[in-house]
């Protein structure tokens, strides 16, 4: 297959040569292996990760309201889906054997694939969904006194400046803590190439494909279904070429060379630096009204925290005072025991002294 039709079509084309056993030589922990249909998703955040981590959880047969039940700091239902704990079955490929490992391959007809994006709008998608729109678990937690942390926009002058203050920290003081985090890490850390031996990786604007590629793989596994693709809009800004100005494009060039290294054929960034919508007043009512429920969100977690904390410390002491109660019952216990015995070494000696003093006194005495 070509590049240019692999693009067109949203089909990436593999590195040449794929490795072999590849995972006899390296884990990937980023990932979630659904055995029953043979399917291995290597995740990585940004590129429609919410929507194929719900469809891995469809494959899985997982319980929706296991997510919905947990609390803490995702913004939405749908965001749930991303705490891992709640996953039942669904290993990662770091939590297999070599024997297990071994059989992973497309050569053993399983679907192994990822999905890749423009470095440069998935920053600009992961700034507005963990930062612009007040995510609890970024702005009120992990980043919670950074200077850069944006404004509540009032127009787009401020979204401007703010992305560009973001990007430039890319480089900054919090630099290596913001290209830890998944949502920013480079694409090309997270897919792990070297070690996955991949059937496929898709463009996100190949989704589509991807679905008929998976159904067609679950009806020679048996498993026929209509699978989609949920969607939730957590970016209220379409993307526009104002916000990657010369400086913000030269940041993220270095920032993301790698990424572009082996996908940048893929994409006509020019076509993005042409957009120039117009933000429409709602969409920063909307940027408003999430921040709000955001920094709710962040009051009643850190109220859960606190109760949670209190409940602990509760039960420790509950546990303490069991712990003397047992002890002063097992000593009431002893002593007792100490008590009966020396009742009953004396009851003889009690009972003679009656014999005799009856004896002496003798009859009608």
């Amino acid at each position: 297959m070509s590049v240019r039709s692999a693009q067109q079509r949203g089909r990436v084309e593999l590195a040449t040569p794929r490795p072999q056993d590849a995972l006899r030589a390296g884990r990937v922990w980023n990932s979630m292996v659904v055995p029953g249909c043979k399917v291995v998703f290597v995740n990585v955040s940004k590129n429609a990760s919410t929507s194929l981590k719900w469809l891995t959880a469809e494959l899985s047969g997982q319980d929706p309201d296991t997510f919905h039940s947990v609390l803490g700091l995702a913004p939405t239902r749908q965001q749930t889906i991303h705490r891992r704990a709640s996953w039942v079955d669904v290993p990662k490929l770091s939590d297999l054997g070599a024997e297990e490992l071994a059989e992973i391959s497309p050569d053993n007809g399983w679907f192994v694939f990822g999905v890749i994006r423009d470095p440069r709008l998935r920053v600009w998608s992961a700034w507005q969904s963990k930062f612009l729109v007040g995510n609890p678990r970024h702005t009120w937690h992990k980043f919670r006194d950074a200077p850069w942390l944006p404004r509540v926009p009032r127009d787009a002058q401020d979204v401007v400046d703010d992305f560009g203050a973001f990007v430039r920290e890319l480089e900054g003081t919090d630099g290596a803590d913001l290209l830890a985090d998944t949502h920013f890490r480079p694409q090309t850390d997270l897919l792990h190439e070297s070690v996955v031996p991949y059937s496929h990786l898709y463009e996100t604007s190949g989704l589509g494909l991807l679905l008929d590629d998976l159904r067609e793989h679950l009806v020679a596994q048996g498993l026929p279904g209509d699978h989609e693709l949920t969607r939730e809009n957590e970016t209220p800004l379409s993307v526009a070429g104002r916000v990657f100005t010369p400086e913000v494009v030269d940041v993220l060039d270095r920032v993301y060379a790698a990424d572009l290294a082996r996908f940048g054929h893929l994409w006509d960034f020019g076509t993005v630096l042409a957009k120039d919508p117009t933000w429409a007043p709602e969409a920063y009512r909307d940027i408003a009204g999430r921040v709000a429920a955001g920094q709710r969100i962040a009051d009643l977690a850190h109220g859960a925290e606190v109760l949670q904390a209190t409940v602990r410390e509760l039960e420790r002491a509950r546990r303490a005072d069991q712990r003397r109660i047992d002890r002063l019952t097992g000593r009431v216990a002893e002593l007792e025991a100490a008590l009966d015995r020396r009742t009953l070494r004396g009851l003889p000696r009690a009972a003679a002294s009656r014999v005799r003093r009856t004896l002496t006194r003798g009859p009608g005495a």
